[in-house]
């Protein structure tokens, strides 16, 4: 198995550090990430399965369901208004991005709902199928999506869903929190309106 990624805060090096001076000889920092993805962090023995990560010198044990769940965690020592703590960001704890069917697109429009229904396809596709209400995202319009509200509601057109799901979460990482990508992608569009060409 592929070890997970895992950033260590500093703050939460220390911590942890500081915390290893009362561990037993031989134990390490244990992470433990159940189904429902709540956690455990504790010093414990390596167990003979277990995924170990060294992250800036710290070694970091766990098994392997909680490693196949602690790709791209983030662990941070935060205080705030209710005290001191470790704060972990998980981004395999189910997806912001939301799918939704070219049917129910449809239906927001007629019903004018406020969406940007953006096509992140390359030129050539565009000139084989088109969705009129679509806009492509060009640099300009880069430019444009830059200074909308956070909350807009933007959905992401693409030849296939992936890629859609792909550009709605680079704009959901640059702080916008209502995407959507379109389900099927242009095929999916198509299926129900006939004069979009499949390809």
């Amino acid at each position: 198995m592929t070890p997970p990624e895992v950033t260590i805060s500093e703050a939460a090096l220390g911590a942890f550090r500081d915390a290893a001076r009362e561990a037993q000889k031989g134990e390490v920092l244990r992470l433990a990430i159940d189904a429902s993805f709540q956690y455990d962090l504790c010093f414990g023995a390596v167990e003979p399965d277990d995924v170990v990560v060294a992250t800036s010198g710290l070694e970091l044990a766990m098994d392997p369901r909680t490693a196949r769940r602690a790709n791209g965690v983030k662990i941070d020592f935060v205080e705030g208004a209710h005290g001191v703590g470790f704060k972990i960001e998980n981004p395999n704890k189910g997806s912001p991005i939301k799918g939704v069917h070219p049917a129910d697109l449809v239906r927001w429009l007629e019903k004018g709902e406020r969406l940007q229904l953006i096509d992140v396809r390359p030129e050539a596709e565009l000139a084989r199928a088109r969705v009129g209400v679509a806009r492509r995202l060009d640099p300009a319009y880069r430019s444009e999506l830059d200074a909308f509200a956070r909350d807009a509601k933007l959905v992401f057109l693409a030849h296939h869903s992936s890629d859609a799901q792909a550009a709605a979460r680079s704009y959901y990482d640059r702080g916008f929190r209502n995407v959507w990508y379109v389900v099927g992608g242009i095929d999916g569009w198509a299926t129900m309106d006939p004069a979009v060409p499949r390809y």
